[in-house]
């Protein structure tokens, strides 16, 4: 499959959630702290996002982002789906200052630099 047929593929998804949506053509990564919500072992054994975080539970990501209430804390994973999820339930707790990032790595890594293993 071309790479041009897989983006277009990708890109035809909207997964629903509390959190603010952030489009990445228009994204400045100096405006956030970008944590990347995969579990710890997929993190550690797959590309992702230079420079971003990875909590080891909920918990530990829940009191970073109580503990920042005045940042933006960009939610990302694999495809955006998990962003979502765990950007609904950071909202539900009462956090203002959660946005989420609704594309695959393959997208992402066209503009954003990837730590790749």
């Amino acid at each position: 499959m071309s790479k041009d047929i897989l983006k277009k593929i990708l890109k035809n998804q909207n997964h629903s959630s509390k959190a603010q949506k952030v489009s990445l053509e228009d994204l400045d990564c100096t405006q956030y702290h970008i944590i990347d919500v995969r579990s710890p072992q997929v993190f550690a054994l797959t590309p992702h996002i230079s420079g971003a975080l990875n909590f080891e539970n909920f918990e530990a990501l829940r009191e970073f982002c109580l503990a920042h209430p005045d940042d933006k804390i960009l939610l990302v994973c694999n495809g955006g789906l998990e962003a979502a999820r765990v950007g609904t339930q950071l909202v539900d707790l009462g956090l203002s200052n959660i946005y989420f990032l609704d594309e695959y790595l393959q997208i992402i890594q066209e503009y954003l630099p990837l730590d790749n293993l």
